[in-house]
């Protein structure tokens, strides 16, 4: 018998889960929630140009929550915070549904231990299971970097960098007021609103990976590094001036004893002439550092180009898909409760 799934939210995200789920023989799509009320009535196929399935979109959380279903792939933007989505989440868990979420979850604990018992609870009166999805964070490091330790007799001390390249970004307003491009170097805080609401995600990203280690954290702490350059950086929608910030680095560091021992850093660059950065401005890379006996390195690249046969959509889009829908035949395996997926294995850190 098929799984029965309700895809929560078609943003980009819930665009390329929906169209697996429907091309998928072992899913059934029942339900489709929508926030846009343009989309209200329109049949799902359509919302991912796949033919008709009988099944129409809904903004009414009400009738989604009335639906038979066994799980829901939710998909909520991350931009309206973790808060937002809790009571949603726990109405769904508590009506037996079971829930895969790409919304910033991957350590609940660490989101608050009110969030943490209603989860808990909900999924008990529900019979139903919760998993965090996601690629980084949500993969990365929790599954991919913990996963490498296994070939690790000892481990001192892990970090894993992204690379983003914003050379090609669009939306001139996100990269200059929400991210700080082109602004001066004093201005960019580790107190703004992007820096905040990703500390959010990649706190708990640490903090899942120190669980599976078997590490206690005492603490877990943030900075910002800046760049600039000399010359004007002309991009393609806008031009940072001559000594304004062309590249960051966000990082946050997990501590035990005063010794970093979890490291999360994320490039961004506008151009790749900055003076001591070595930049594989090539789309997304992610690059794993386990120093230890022996020290492992991993330089891993998706191509976020364009899909056509997937409707256009970034590849970096159905990688974050792809963590939520591959994981409901294990989820749905598991017993009730939150899920954590266990690496075979890894590295046990010494207390």
């Amino acid at each position: 018998m098929a799984t029965r799934v309700i895809q929560w939210a078609t943003g980009p995200v819930g665009r390329a889960a929906l169209r697996e789920t429907i091309e998928n023989p072992d899913l059934e799509l029942v339900g489709v929630l929508v926030h846009n009320t343009d989309k209200v009535g329109t049949d799902a196929g359509a919302l991912v140009g796949l033919p008709p399935t009988g099944v129409t979109a809904t903004d009414s959380k009400a009738a989604i929550l009335s639906l038979d279903a066994d799980v829901v792939v939710h998909a909520a933007s991350k931009a309206v915070g973790t808060d937002a989505s809790v009571d949603d989440i726990e109405a769904l868990l508590a009506s037996g549904k079971s829930v895969i979420s790409t919304t910033s979850y991957v350590h609940v604990p660490t989101v608050g231990d009110d969030v943490y018992r209603r989860f808990q609870h909900a999924c008990a009166k529900g019979g139903s299971r919760f998993l965090a999805a996601g690629e980084h964070p949500g993969y990365m490091f929790e599954r991919l970097a913990v996963g490498l330790t296994l070939m690790s007799q000892r481990v001192d001390k892990i970090t894993v960098r992204e690379f983003v390249d914003c050379s090609q970004m669009p939306q001139v307003e996100m990269l200059v007021d929400l991210m700080g491009m082109g602004r001066q170097p004093e201005e960019i805080t580790t107190t703004s609103r992007v820096f905040r609401s990703m500390s959010v995600e990649f706190e708990q990203s640490l903090a899942a990976a120190a669980d599976a280690l078997s590490l206690r954290i005492d603490d877990i702490r943030t900075d910002i590094e800046t760049a600039t350059v000399r010359h004007d950086v002309v991009l393609a929608h806008t031009t940072l001036p001559a000594g304004s910030v062309v590249g960051q680095i966000l990082r946050w560091t997990a501590f035990r004893g005063g010794e970093p021992l979890l490291v999360a850093e994320e490039y961004w660059a506008c151009t790749d002439d900055i003076p001591g950065w070595d930049l594989p401005l090539d789309g997304h890379t992610v690059r794993v550092l386990i120093e230890g006996a022996p020290t492992i390195n991993l330089e891993l690249g998706i191509d976020i180009s364009p899909i056509p046969q997937l409707g256009g959509v970034s590849g970096g889009v159905v990688a974050v898909a792809m963590t939520a829908v591959r994981a409901i035949p294990y989820v749905m395996k598991a017993k009730p409760g939150i899920v954590v997926p266990e690496i075979f294995g890894a590295y046990r850190w010494p207390s």
